[in-house]
């Protein structure tokens, strides 16, 4: 069965559950008898294929340093938003994508509450990436009904999509709520069902420009 596609403005996400995503890998250990040579075990007895025809073993490689830091998008007085660097953990891009997005979701810090900065994501917004292909990021969202609408709610996807695509490996963000796909709001409000890049809510990097009051009526002519 298909799933139809919604609408997204940040506005009533419901009491919907995250997609889960199990990851893990499964080791087996194989002891040596002492007392006697060692015995080689048949490759068919060997759980999950973890033999290979060369029966040689590489070291893990060491994960390379991250030249750019991963980085948070929050909003500024002045409504664009700023990158604050953020310490993540796993080795894979979708671990780290996880661990980013979990403290996108716990909003600013003390710190940076002292600077005005502050989030337009709801306080109890769930954040779960349920797939990483391609350099495409699926992202499921979970959490309040009185989530934001308007231009509000499009600075909330921008904080998303910004912070997501600062992970190295992932270059563009699909949304969706409960498994749903849903059409996501760019910064002119039109609805997009395309994977979302930086590039779409680069316009929020920058500050809006001031208004300028319309001019008064000018003084009454002489009588």
């Amino acid at each position: 069965m298909t799933a139809s596609r919604v609408r997204l403005g940040l506005v009533g996400l419901g009491a919907v559950g995250l997609g889960t995503l199990g990851l893990g890998a499964v080791l087996a250990g194989c002891g040596v008898p002492t007392g006697g040579p060692a015995e080689t075990i048949p490759a068919s007895e060997v759980p999950f294929g973890l033999t290979s025809p060369s029966a040689q073993t590489s070291a893990t490689p060491a994960p390379e340093p991250q030249a750019d830091p991963t980085r948070v998008y929050l909003v500024a007085r002045d409504d664009s938003l700023v990158p604050r660097p953020r310490e993540v953990t796993g080795r894979l891009a979708q671990d780290r994508l996880d661990s980013l997005l979990a403290a996108l979701a716990a909003g600013p810090t003390a710190a940076e509450h002292d600077l005005q900065l502050s989030t337009a994501l709801p306080p109890d917004v769930e954040l779960t990436v349920t797939d990483l292909t391609g350099g495409t990021a699926t992202i499921d969202l979970a959490g309040p009904t009185d989530a934001p609408a308007g231009p509000a709610g499009r600075r909330a996807v921008a904080q998303l999509v910004l912070s997501a695509t600062s992970v190295p490996g992932v270059d563009a963000v699909v949304l969706t709520v409960d498994g749903a796909p849903v059409d996501a709001p760019l910064p002119s409000g039109q609805l997009s069902p395309a994977p979302l890049s930086a590039d779409d809510y680069v316009t929020y990097l920058t500050p809006p420009p001031p208004v300028t009051p319309a001019p008064g009526p000018g003084p009454a002519p002489p009588s």
